[in-house]
């Protein structure tokens, strides 16, 4: 039967969390085909590499696919961080991208410290102007203690001045040392105290060593201060003159960046041949497609579906483009997100309009057939991280970003009342409190047990919550009812694992793909057996006449009302477009929908039936994404 050899496929976003995806679905390949598959963000990239691989089954697609693990982990030396390796910044951005790197240093996984990496990252983040400010501001941190106690100090003190003196650094300093420990590492922890020892050690008077404590304390609030004022006023001027020109990211997906020493010092990889992000992923899909070609929708043999965000209109889209096709493309905006054989690819004659963002490009209509890189790349739009992809619609700039802003687990691509096959999904968890099981699957009835929990002990993390509450709410909700829960198999990471963490070293990479595979095989080894597999489908039927069952009552007591109005209601020449032929005086389908709110309305004398599920879902019209 179809529904036993057949299935589709949903993944959730997650930036470098798609490495769990790959060993999942060759796992899940080796006994389904996929119909079709969906996918946000990280989740788009697995996706569209599990169509291709679906195409290319026959020439060894999945065994291709399961080898980009190996690629990632077999790497010697610089080669270990290919991941990072693949996000690579614009000329513009790269002054940035060094203080978002020097960040990520952890000297357990990088061998280097982020403290020494920020220093060099912001050296060469500001000009020569702020740099003199910045030389001349840490001078008089270093210098002032010392210059005080030296050679400014009086040779005495009036007693009441020397005590309330003394007082004071005795109260505040202590505190004042004590938070600068917990806050940063040891060595930026002894830089900061080198002024207040050398200030210390020329000190004649216990009055002349507290002036140097509050000189030292005052000056590194004055100093931090000049820190936060010089970079905030840089970034600021930064980002308000080229913002639109880096596409509001800091990682174009394409170039040719190349790691300079400072880059280096800063914590940048060295860079061993490994292409840029939307570089490696449209040769990935032509290689796991088997395809001499920019591979296309039209090349698939499963339908595929990605999320992703237009910002500018404030509201997801799927992609391919359900509606009728009215964008266009310029091909230097295009040119700065994708390789270029993509962007050729494109094709089109000129509109004659020309492009917003360049005044001497012409724009060119968006094919139907699109590439599919060109389709990841406008879900995987990290914003702030990867640029966004800028398309045009009535003469105005559309900027698309990732998926993940308007549905991270888009589960509800390929459902309906009645599935003919399961849609697996595969997403991504946190641990639970006390809970150290790395792959969860939950039973397919109503159990909330293993639902989502997240501590709310500071106010980094009520912050988090209440992004992703923002973010995920919805597909939260849907992947705990009964009929979608025990179809998707969860993947937990720890804190260093995946979202933004470009520097899991191999082993880390290792250990989340394998995970990502047990996963794929638990759900594997759940459907291949006709009992679950049946009991998936009794609980969908159930769900399903419930609902059937409630839009019959709805029927019943309103088809007097509608029926009366279909005999009255003129329809008026506004709507005479929904119609093949316009149609005149009341609506000619009258009789036809009469007797179809009868049939439904029968619905609603054959229940209730015993055995409802314990969740009532919401049956309702919805807008197309």
């Amino acid at each position: 039967m179809e529904y036993d050899r057949y299935c589709d496929l949903t993944m959730r976003g997650g930036t470098t969390s798609g490495v769990v995806y790959p060993l999942a679905v060759c796992a899940l390949a080796e006994h389904y085909e996929f119909k079709s598959i969906g996918g946000s963000s990280a989740g788009a990239i697995a996706a569209a590499f599990t169509a291709a691989a679906e195409k290319g089954r026959a020439q060894g697609g999945f065994t291709k696919l399961a080898a980009t693990i190996d690629w990632f982990t077999s790497g010697k030396g610089p080669e270990r961080w290919r991941l990072a390796q693949l996000f690579q910044p614009g000329d513009r951005t790269r002054a940035l991208y060094r203080i978002v790197v020097a960040t990520m240093q952890q000297r357990r996984t990088t061998g280097r410290s982020s403290f020494s990496c920020l220093f060099f990252a912001l050296l060469g983040a500001v000009g020569f102007r702020a740099k003199l400010a910045l030389g001349l501001m840490a001078a008089l941190w270093l210098g002032g203690p010392v210059m005080w106690t030296a050679w400014l100090a009086p040779a005495s003190y009036e007693r009441w001045l020397a005590i309330t003196l003394i007082a004071l650094a005795l109260l505040t300093v202590p505190l004042v040392l004590l938070r600068i420990r917990r806050a940063l590492p040891w060595p930026a922890w002894l830089v900061a105290v080198v002024p207040l020892v050398l200030g210390l050690a020329f000190a004649r008077h216990w009055a002349t060593a507290a002036v140097a404590l509050i000189a030292w304390l005052v000056l590194s609030f004055a100093g931090v201060s000049a820190l936060i004022v010089t970079y905030g006023l840089a970034a600021q001027r930064f980002l308000r003159d080229n913002a639109e020109r880096i596409h509001f990211g800091l990682v174009p997906g394409t170039g040719t960046f190349k790691p300079s020493l400072l880059d280096r010092l800063s914590g940048v990889p060295k860079s061993t041949g490994v292409p840029p992000l939307a570089d490696w992923i449209a040769a990935q899909l032509d290689d796991l497609a088997g395809v001499d070609h920019v591979l296309r929708f039209s090349d698939l043999s499963s339908n595929l579906v990605l999320m992703t965000t237009d910002l500018s209109a404030g509201r997801p889209f799927r992609v391919p483009f359900q509606e009728e096709n009215h964008w266009q493309y310029c091909t230097s905006c295009l040119a700065y997100v994708l390789p270029e054989r993509v962007v050729l690819a494109l094709g089109g004659e000129s509109l004659g309009v020309r492009c917003p963002l360049h005044a001497d490009v012409p724009l060119r209509p968006l094919p139907p057939d699109l590439p599919v890189a060109l389709a990841v790349r406008m879900s995987l739009s990290c914003p702030g991280l990867i640029a966004a992809v800028p398309l045009c619609r009535d003469g105005r700039v559309h900027w698309f970003s990732d998926g993940g802003l308007t549905s991270n687990f888009p589960i509800h691509f390929f459902d309906s009342l009645l599935p003919r096959w399961p849609t697996f999904g595969l997403s991504l968890q946190s641990f639970p409190i006390g809970d150290s099981q790395e792959i969860w699957l939950p039973e397919q009835d109503a159990s909330t047990s293993g639902a989502p929990y997240a501590p709310l002990n500071s106010t980094r993390s009520f912050l988090v919550s209440i992004l992703d509450t923002f973010l995920g709410w919805r597909d939260t909700m849907q992947s705990a009812m009964p009929g979608y829960r025990g179809r998707i198999a969860h993947i937990r990471q720890h804190e260093n694992e995946g979202g933004t963490n470009l520097f899991m070293p191999p082993e880390t990479i290792r250990d989340l793909a394998e995970r990502g595979g047990r996963s794929g095989q638990l759900l594997h080894d759940r459907f291949v057996q006709r009992p679950e597999t049946d009991r998936y489908r009794w609980i969908r039927l159930r769900i399903a006449m419930r609902e059937y069952q409630e839009l019959g009552q709805d029927a019943a007591e309103r088809k007097a009302g509608y029926g009366e109005l279909l005999e009255r209601f003129e329809i008026p020449a506004a709507l005479h477009g929904w119609f093949r032929t316009p149609p005149s005086g009341t609506d000619p389908c009258g009789p036809e929908i009469s007797n179809a709110l009868s049939g439904v309305a029968d619905l609603a004398g054959f229940g209730p039936y015993d055995g409802a599920p314990p969740v009532d879902p919401d049956l309702r019209l919805t807008p197309p994404e």
